[in-house]
C-alpha cells in the first residue's frame, strides 16, 4: 500500500520540500497495522482520530477505494500538499468520510470546503477560539447528515459575512446569523417539499424544505461563518407518532434552536415538554446529535432506517434535563391535547377555546403554516373530568380523545 509519504509527513519526518507523491513511495509491508484506532466510538461523544491516525487511516482508505490510478494521486495531494492546518484538516475528512462520498466526490471539492473552512477560521474571532476537535467534528465537514453534497460554503460565507459583520462574540454572531438566514434563502417549512433531506441547493431552489431539510440550512450557515453546529433528532416521540429534527450549536456548551428560532432565544422549542418523554429503554424515542466522526451509535435517518453511515451521539439524558427532568409516560386518565386549525388545506393561526363538561379548560392559539405540523399548542386533559369541545370563532366541535398518549385535533374551517 503506498501510503508511506503521509505517514512520514505526519510523523514529521520529511520536510514541505521533500514530500513525495503517493506514486512514488513504496508499498507497506503486508500486515503492517495503522496507529491504534478505535472506529466505533462511544454513546456520549464522538470519537476523532489523532492526526496520525487520520493521516494513516486516509491513505489505507484512498488505496482500497481507488487502487493505484490518478485520482488516488489527486487525493493524496490534498494530504500532502498545503500548510500543516490544509493538510491536517484533508486528513481529518478523508479518515471518517463516508466510503460513498470518497468513491464519488472529486478531490477538488473537498480540497476547495478546507481552505474556506480554514479561510473562516482565521477571519471570524469566534472561530479562532473554536477548540480543534469542534472544529473538525462540527465545522470543516461538507455535510451534516446523508444530503447531497453541494458547495455551499463559498455562497454561504459571502452572504452571511455582512450578517456577522461587527459581530465580537460567538452569541452575537449565532443571533444574528439565526434571525437573518429565512429573509436571506427564502425558505420555508411545507410538506410538498421534493425530499425530507434536501440539500441546501435543492432548498432554496424549491423554497421549502422539511424539518431536516431546514436544519441542514441553518447547520451550514452557522459552519459557514465557523460556528460549531450539528442537526439533533427524535425518530419518534413517545406521546405520539412522529419525529422531528432540530438545531444543536455551540456556545460554550450545545444549545438548542431551530431554522425558525423560538422568541424567547437559545434553548426554547416547541417540543420541550415532548423531549421529557424520551424512554431510554427505548431507542426509537432516545434523542441523538449526529456527529461527522463515529460516535457508538447511527444518527436515525428516518427516511432510510437502513442506512447507518451518519453517526450519532446519545442526547437523551441532557434533554431530560433541559426540559425539567424524565416524565413518565402518560397514565390512562389523561392525554395531551394539541390542537390545529386548517382552512382547506392551509393552517391558520387562530384563537381556541377548550372547554371541559361545557366550563372553560384553556384558551391556546394556534400555529402559522409555516411551523413545523407537529408543532402545536399542548393542553393536559384528564378524560374523567368529561367531555372536551373545541370552539374557533363560530366554529364548534368535540374533541376525541385518546388516553396514555398525545391527540391532536384538526378543526376544519369553511374555505
Amino acid at each position: 500500500m503506498r501510503v508511506l509519504a503521509l505517514t512520514l509527513l505526519l510523523a514529521g519526518a520529511l520536510g514541505a520540500e521533500d514530500k513525495p507523491r503517493l506514486s512514488e513511495c513504496p508499498p507497506m509491508p503486508p500486515g503492517t497495522p495503522p496507529p491504534a484506532f478505535d472506529p466505533s466510538g462511544s454513546p456520549e461523544r464522538p470519537r476523532l482520530p489523532s492526526h496520525d491516525q487520520a493521516v494513516f487511516a486516509a491513505a489505507m482508505r484512498i488505496e482500497s477505494v481507488h487502487g493505484r490510478s490518478e485520482k488516488a494521486n489527486r487525493w493524496s495531494a490534498i494530504v500532502t500538499d498545503g500548510s500543516e492546518e490544509e493538510q491536517r484538516a484533508a486528513a481529518f475528512l478523508l479518515a471518517t468520510m463516508p466510503a460513498r462520498d470518497l468513491r464519488a466526490l472529486d478531490p477538488a471539492f473537498v480540497r476547495e470546503n478546507v481552505r474556506l473552512a480554514l479561510q473562516a477560521r482565521r477571519e471570524f474571532p469566534w472561530a479562532a477560539d473554536t477548540p480543534e476537535a469542534l472544529f473538525l467534528n462540527d465545522v470543516l465537514p461538507y455535510a451534516a447528515l446523508d444530503e447531497a453534497r453541494d458547495p455551499w460554503r463559498a455562497r454561504f460565507l459571502d452572504m452571511l459575512r455582512p450578517v456577522v459583520a461587527g459581530r465580537k462574540t460567538r452569541r452575537e454572531a449565532i443571533l444574528a446569523v439565526n434571525a437573518a438566514l429565512r429573509d436571506l434563502v427564502k425558505v420555508d417549512y411545507d410538506t410538498r417539499r421534493r425530499a425530507p433531506n434536501q440539500s441546501p441547493a435543492d432548498s432554496i431552489r424549491q423554497g421549502m424544505a422539511s424539518c431536516t431539510g431546514l436544519s441542514i440550512l441553518l447547520v451550514d450557515a452557522f459552519r459557514a461563518v465557523g460556528i460549531p453546529a450539528r442537526v439533533a433528532g427524535c425518530a419518534t416521540w413517545v406521546t405520539i407518532q412522529g419525529n422531528h429534527n432540530w438545531v444543536e450549536v455551540w456556545d460554550g456548551r450545545w444549545r438548542v434552536t431551530e431554522y425558525r428560532p423560538d422568541r424567547q432565544g437559545l434553548d426554547h422549542a416547541w417540543f420541550r415538554e415532548r423531549a421529557a418523554y424520551a424512554d431510554p429503554a427505548r431507542p426509537e424515542t432516545r434523542i441523538y446529535a449526529a456527529s461527522w466522526a463515529p460516535a457508538g451509535h447511527p444518527f436515525p435517518l428516518v427516511w432510510d432506517l437502513r442506512q447507518r453511515e451518519v453517526s450519532g451521539v446519545d442526547r437523551t439524558a441532557d434533554y431530560h434535563a433541559w426540559s425539567g427532568g424524565p416524565k413518565a409516560a402518560l397514565g390512562r386518565d389523561e392525554t395531551l391535547l394539541g390542537v390545529r386549525v386548517f382552512r382547506g388545506e392551509r393552517r391558520e393561526s387562530r384563537r381556541v377555546e377548550i372547554l371541559q363538561s361545557g366550563q372553560p379548560l384553556a384558551q391556546v392559539v394556534t400555529a402559522h403554516p409555516d411551523q413545523d405540523m407537529a408543532d402545536v399548542p399542548w393542553v393536559r386533559v384528564r378524560l374523567s373530568q368529561g367531555p372536551v369541545t373545541l370552539r374557533c370563532g363560530e366554529a364548534e366541535q368535540p374533541a376525541e380523545l385518546r388516553g396514555g398518549t398525545e391527540t391532536v385535533a384538526d378543526i376544519r374551517l369553511q374555505p
